[in-house]
């Protein structure tokens, strides 16, 4: 009698911890998770909705993801599981209905089939206020048809307006990539909050497909895509031999990669390519960087200068050959114009600007960058001694260095180059009053007129 008791009790606790592990949220509870991975404050038509969810202990029931703007529910998306065993699910759609602007609540509501909810399945909400914005930004080019000679510099001007304007800038797209350039509000030019302007270029290219468009996005996710009609032409480039001696190799590139305390090669020949083909592309990298954040005015006035009474001995693209010991080892492009004035002449800041950078540059030597403006930078190169500091504003035709021959220089000369957003340019361009004129100040004043159509 006392053993069927003990039997009978050992029963009851056996199926009363069934029942308490099985259909009651005391050891097993709620499982469901979910993540919103889209949207993110801003809802929009034009974005997908993503959403991540899973149950560590049951099936999932079914997922119910709407919008309650204005006191009504919008339904979004709705999915009941007949199979059971679905534990994890990702929700990823584009609404197509049409949604009321404004402020709304987003809301996911999810219930699966457990059991330990005393049969009843466990549900799990989330919900986060939202703005729905389906409207992308408004886009009008201002400036017309742009004219650029294969890495020469054109100008586009355009007017860009959306309340939750998040990102705008302008793109080439050429050999499967975009070269991005940046849109700088000009206000200060048009009297207008909504006006950009960009400096860009067509660089060097093997297909030629370029293709230029103005790139407008919200925080909502919404973009407008403006095509920028672009005519442009080439100049031809001019080749060169240069002749790569161990005298050279032992005087100028052994004191870079000691300068940069990179390891010597096992040849003099791999000294040689290392610095002008890993150390020139970090020093191109670099200098990117360094042009990558200019002021939103334009600081210079008029042409550019040339270095005084210099000679060009080296010109914007030309195709150097690299010969050692009679053998063509490498190739490369020159980016920039080699000035050569005096010995240890006197350096002139080409217009008005703010330095950014003066220091030691890999190939370059002895340095200095100015930021003119909206983009806008010119670099001076081979120099043997600053006379200003970073930050410093200096005038057009001030005096900021003297020339020598650091870096990769075979003899005393100024290397100069223009950059826009850290992408080399021909300077040529820049040294001419005329094409200044008709390239940026007249297109300046037509895009004045348009805009003037704009805001009637």
């Amino acid at each position: 009698m006392r053993k069927g008791r003990v039997l009978l009790l050992l029963i009851i606790l056996v199926a009363l911890a069934y029942a308490i592990y099985h259909y009651t949220p005391l050891i097993k509870g709620n499982g469901i998770n979910i993540v919103v991975e889209s949207p993110k404050g801003y809802f929009s038509a034009n974005k997908p909705v993503i959403v991540h969810v899973n149950d560590r202990f049951a099936g999932i029931k079914s997922i119910d993801v709407k919008l309650i703007a204005m006191n009504t529910e919008i339904e979004l998306f709705k999915k009941t599981f007949s199979d059971r065993f679905i534990k994890r699910f990702d929700v990823d759609f584009k609404t197509n209905k049409i949604l009321p602007q404004g402020n709304a609540t987003f809301v996911v509501e999810v219930e699966d089939y457990s059991t330990n909810n005393y049969l009843n399945g466990f549900t799990k909400q989330i919900s986060f206020p939202v703005i729905i914005d389906t409207t992308p930004p408004q886009v009008i080019l201002l400036s017309g048809t742009g004219r650029v000679a294969v890495s020469g510099t054109s100008l586009a001007v355009f007017y860009a307006k959306d309340d939750n304007l998040k990102d705008v800038y302008l793109g080439v797209s050429h050999d499967g990539v975009i070269d991005r350039f940046k849109a700088y509000n000009a206000e200060n030019i048009f009297g207008n909050k909504h006006v950009y302007i960009s400096f860009f270029t067509y660089p060097l290219s093997k297909l030629k497909n370029y293709s230029t468009n103005i790139y407008a996005l919200d925080k909502a996710g919404n973009l407008t895509v403006v095509h920028v009609p672009v005519y442009y032409s080439s100049w031809k480039l001019k080749k060169s031999k240069i002749n790569i001696t161990d005298a050279f190799i032992r005087d100028k590139v052994l004191a870079i990669m000691q300068k940069e305390n990179i390891p010597q090669k096992e040849t003099l020949l791999a000294d040689f390519l290392y610095v002008n083909r890993v150390e020139r592309a970090r020093d191109t990298k670099r200098i990117r960087q360094i042009c990558s954040n200019s002021i939103d005015k334009i600081l210079w006035k008029g042409r550019f200068l040339q270095l005084r009474d210099s000679e060009v001995t080296a010109t914007f693209n030309d195709e150097r050959f690299y010969y050692y010991k009679g053998k063509l080892v490498d190739i490369k492009y020159h980016k920039g114009y080699d000035l050569a004035s005096v010995r240890n002449a006197k350096v002139q800041a080409a217009n008005n600007g703010i330095v950014v950078f003066e220091g030691y540059l890999g190939v370059y030597g002895n340095t200095i960058i100015i930021d003119h403006g909206f983009g806008i930078f010119s670099l001076y190169g081979h120099l043997q001694s600053f006379l200003v500091k970073k930050g410093e504003f200096v005038r057009k035709g001030q005096i900021i260095a003297i020339t020598d021959t650091t870096g990769l220089a075979g003899g005393d000369h100024l290397h100069f180059d223009v950059l826009v957003d850290g992408y080399y340019v021909n300077p040529i361009e820049w040294w001419d009053p005329h094409w200044i004129k008709t390239h940026i100040l007249e297109v300046i004043s037509e895009s004045k007129t348009r805009l003037s159509l704009v805001n009637q």
